[in-house]
């Protein structure tokens, strides 16, 4: 499981796969919000 984390504060979305996790930082990047992603490991 993972969780995003957008310019510092964690997301409480959790996502089943790497992929999902993806693809949800690559959304946040494109609607312009996110300047830096992490994806984080549970």
């Amino acid at each position: 499981m993972y969780q995003i984390k957008i310019n510092g504060i964690l997301m409480p979305t959790i996502y089943w796969t790497l992929q999902e996790a993806f693809a949800a930082c690559d959304y946040e990047k494109a609607r312009g919000c996110a300047i830096i992603c992490d994806i984080v490991h549970l």
